[in-house]
């Protein structure tokens, strides 16, 4: 089994700049490698300079790289439930259904929802196909939405499961001694159920999953890593640790650079406190923001060490 890494925490924080140097690392060490970025604000195709879709493109010797487009995949999500209704509704009824379908496109969760699908897909049905699974994520309560969906939509689908066995007892009931035909959309919950399931059983599966949270040594950023990591373990994700990104490093000269460090360095050691029982990388502020693979290298190097544990 792939083993599945998160790269999460709040917007401009480094992820993305993260997860790709581990990337390029387990795939140098020659662990087959798909990194994926679920955050709409992509920049995975600037750094390795590929036009990146929905697709495994490759970027780099055992490394492939895939970046989910909400607007697509809400697209492809909503299509899929329509092909499954397709012979089961007709004639106005079938327009009415599918009406309803397309205003869901933008009620609150039907984004989610969709990306999770294509992120469970990734996880059972591509899981053979690599060693290594790493997700770049979107900011912050996005990622704890997405990662608890399994959950979530697991109680759903029971409601809904539950409904259709109600639907057949009085069916029985009815026919008396009459044959009640196999349903077809209880079959297509169990399906889903049974998937919802084994995603949740990865993702709280503290040696096939984790999430590795990234953090700057400043106020906002550091408390929002604080919460994100209780809310993540209550609901049973395992969380490796912190990459705590842009630490002013002490070659660094001048007297307003020198303020800015020591204005760092109480959040950088109260990162480190609250994570004393995790894994913690402390990672230097580069000298521009990485554009590239090369400019990944400072980045790997740190985070070396992640890529040997996995």
């Amino acid at each position: 089994m792939a083993h599945t890494l998160f790269f999460g925490g709040k917007g401009g924080v480094g992820k993305t700049s993260c997860a790709a140097a581990h990337a390029l690392n387990c795939a140098e060490k020659g662990q087959r490698t798909l990194l994926v970025s679920t955050d709409p604000a992509h920049n995975l195709g600037d750094i390795f300079e590929r036009r990146l879709d929905g697709q495994a493109t490759r970027a780099a010797a055992n490394l492939d790289v895939i970046e989910l487009d909400p607007e697509r995949e809400t697209t492809r999500y909503l299509d899929e439930v329509k092909a499954n209704l397709r012979p089961w509704v007709n004639g106005e009824r079938s327009q009415q259904v599918y009406r309803q379908l397309d205003l869901a496109r933008h009620a609150p969760g039907t984004e989610e929802a969709a990306l999770f699908d294509a992120l469970t897909s990734l996880l059972l049905d591509r899981d053979a196909d690599y060693d290594q699974l790493i997700f770049d994520t979107a900011p912050g309560g996005h990622t704890i939405r997405l990662l608890a969906l399994p959950e979530i939509m697991g109680a759903w689908v029971d409601g809904l499961l539950e409904r259709r066995r109600k639907v057949r007892s009085d069916y029985q009931s009815w026919l008396g001694d009459g044959e009640v035909v196999d349903d077809p959309i209880q079959q297509v919950l169990m399906r889903r159920r049974g998937r919802l399931a084994a995603v949740r059983e990865r993702l709280t599966d503290a040696r096939h999953s984790a999430i590795l949270l990234v953090a700057n040594p400043e106020p906002l950023p550091v408390h929002e890593t604080e919460r994100t990591r209780h809310l993540l373990e209550d609901n049973g994700l395992p969380v490796l640790g912190v990459a705590i990104n842009k630490c002013l490093p002490a070659a660094v000269d001048g007297e307003w650079l020198r303020g800015w460090r020591e204005q760092q360095r109480p959040w950088i050691e109260r990162l480190t406190s609250h994570f004393s029982d995790r894994r913690c990388f402390v990672l230097d502020h580069l000298a521009r923001a990485p554009d590239s693979i090369a400019a990944l290298t400072p980045l790997r190097s740190a985070l070396a060490p992640l890529a040997r544990a996995g």
